[in-house]
Formats: C-alpha cells, sequence, structure tokens
C-alpha cells in the first residue's frame, strides 16, 4: 500500500513496466491484507476448542445402535414426574434411533396410550406422548472440563408448544446439589415469541432454591430448529462458560455464583433428552407438529490439559 500511495504522488513520469509492478506489488499486499482479515474473522468461529482442551470422551453416533458402554436410556420411565411432565420415556428404536452417523430421541404421540411401567399413577389409563432420556450416569462422570452437543432441535416457531430439548449435568454421587443446563430451549406455540430463537443457559446450586438460580436466554443466530449447532460450556474452577456455534455467550462465576465450587465440588455425568409437557413449557396443542426429532451429530467431553 506504500507503493500505491507513492506512486499516487509522484510527479515524476514513470515507465509502463515499473508502473505496473507496483500496482501488482499493491495488489498483491491488499489481498493479503483481505486473507489475514478473513483468517481472523473466521477464528472467532471456531468450533474447536483451544489447543489446552484434551478430547476425553465423544460418541460421534456412526454405529446403527446406541453405545451402551456409554449411555444408558430411560425405559418406562416417567422421570420428570415431579415437573408433571407428559411423556413415558422409552429406549425402543422408535424413540431411540441411531443411523446414518446421528442420533435421534423422538417425542411422539401415541393411540393408544403406553402404560409407562408399574408406578404411572397419574396416567392408568396409559400415557399418551412418548419421548427419550440418554444419560452418562454409572458409565462416565467428570470433574470440571469442556462439554459439547451438536444438534438441531424440533422447535418450529409457533408448532412445537410443549417441547422441551436440553443437554445437562448432574452429580454423579446422587447428591441435590449442583446442575449445569449447557442447553435447553422450549417449544412455542406462537410463532412470534423469542424464544423461537434462543435456548437458555442455567446454574443452580439445588432444586430447593438455597440459593437464586442463575441464568441466561441465549439467542442462536438462525434459530435452534434452523440448523445444526454446537453448543458448550466450560467449567473450571470457579467459573463457568458457556458458548453457541464457538461464541461465548454466558458466564458465571465466584463472584456473581459465590457458591459455585461448593454445588460443584465433585464428579457430573451427562445427560441428553426431550421433554414433552411439564410446568415450564406447558402441554402440546393440536398445533404441535409430533412426531419431532431432537438431531444429535456428536457430544464431546475435553479436559484441561
Amino acid at each position: 500500500m506504500d507503493d500505491l500511495r507513492s506512486a499516487q504522488h509522484d510527479s515524476a513520469p514513470e515507465a509502463p513496466e515499473r508502473r505496473n509492478g507496483r500496482w501488482r506489488l499493491a495488489v498483491a499486499g491488499l489481498a493479503a491484507l483481505v486473507l489475514a482479515t478473513t483468517v481472523t474473522a473466521a477464528s472467532m468461529f471456531r468450533q474447536e476448542p483451544k489447543p489446552d482442551w484434551q478430547l476425553v470422551w465423544s460418541d460421534d453416533f456412526n454405529g446403527s445402535t446406541l453405545d451402551r458402554s456409554k449411555w444408558d436410556a430411560e425405559d418406562e420411565s416417567t422421570f420428570g414426574e415431579g415437573n408433571l411432565e407428559l411423556a413415558c420415556l422409552m429406549s425402543r428404536s422408535k424413540n431411540v434411533e441411531v443411523a446414518g452417523g446421528m442420533l435421534t430421541l423422538r417425542a411422539a404421540r401415541e393411540n393408544p396410550p403406553v402404560i409407562c411401567g408399574d408406578k404411572d399413577s397419574r396416567f392408568p389409563g396409559g400415557r399418551s406422548y412418548t419421548s427419550a432420556m440418554l444419560s452418562t450416569k454409572g458409565k462416565a462422570a467428570w470433574h470440571q472440563g469442556r462439554f459439547e452437543v451438536r444438534a438441531k432441535l424440533p422447535l418450529a416457531a409457533g408448532k412445537s408448544k410443549g417441547l422441551w430439548p436440553a443437554f445437562w449435568m448432574r452429580p454423579a454421587n446422587g447428591s441435590g446439589d449442583g446442575e449445569l443446563d449447557i442447553m435447553e430451549a422450549i417449544g412455542t406455540g406462537d410463532s412470534q415469541d423469542p424464544e423461537a430463537g434462543s435456548v437458555h443457559h442455567t446454574l443452580w446450586y439445588d432444586g430447593k432454591g438455597t440459593f437464586t438460580k442463575q441464568s441466561y436466554s441465549a439467542p442462536v443466530k438462525g434459530g435452534p430448529a434452523g440448523g445444526f449447532h454446537t453448543y458448550a460450556a466450560e467449567w473450571q474452577s470457579g467459573v463457568m462458560r458457556w458458548y453457541i456455534d464457538g461464541q461465548l455467550t454466558f458466564e458465571r462465576n465466584r463472584s456473581s455464583a459465590p457458591w459455585i465450587d461448593e454445588a460443584f465440588a465433585g464428579e457430573f455425568f451427562l445427560r441428553l433428552n426431550l421433554a414433552v409437557g411439564g410446568r415450564w413449557p406447558g402441554s402440546p396443542n393440536s398445533d404441535t407438529e409430533l412426531p419431532a426429532d431432537m438431531v444429535v451429530d456428536w457430544v464431546k467431553v475435553y479436559q484441561w490439559r
């Protein structure tokens, strides 16, 4: 660019071949500047974590069945009863499918209703919905790390009322302390509802409200139903950071959540589920599109080197 400016202010005539050489240098310099700017901008949208994070566990769902060495699937389960959820959680292929390098958790209407085990007192005639929940409980748990899922969520605007996909963590020791919601989102019955374009990041001490939960509704470019997005959380001593497609969206630390180290003192396992109904999203309505698929490309766990 200095050559270009010199050429513009030089009053002496210049040979054509020399002038052309200067222009070629200027164009090359400009191209290099554009390339450097592009690379810098692209790095802002990186999908991979920093080199100091080492991959320690993953599932790319490349087989034809769920890898039971990594996941447990709830079966004829009324998990979520306390939250008044509606679905019977099943492990059958209709609700949990692995094919084409993808995991699908599917919520469906059932006719006739499904009898969900022998303790389902709320629905003695059976449940009208089924869905799925996976967890690594008893198989894998971690203290701190980076936890990622790449998924497309079944949250079509105005047509997903009552659906509640989530990727979250709970303590492996069974205590009530600590819950990390890396990503959870709720469906909408109103196409103009801002919920249709966002997901929630949440940090809990426990379900009793010992301390105020820390939560943030994060916008998702193109919407969580518009395509696959990577949702991640980094958990280190005294701090939690949430990311969407490599971009930092939320952070909590000892200043904003003084109890963070106490609530997250042990190891935590992963949960991946698609709930139907409950206190938060409410029940599906006639516009809710079912069956509804939460499609997962991969789940990854990293730990600091």
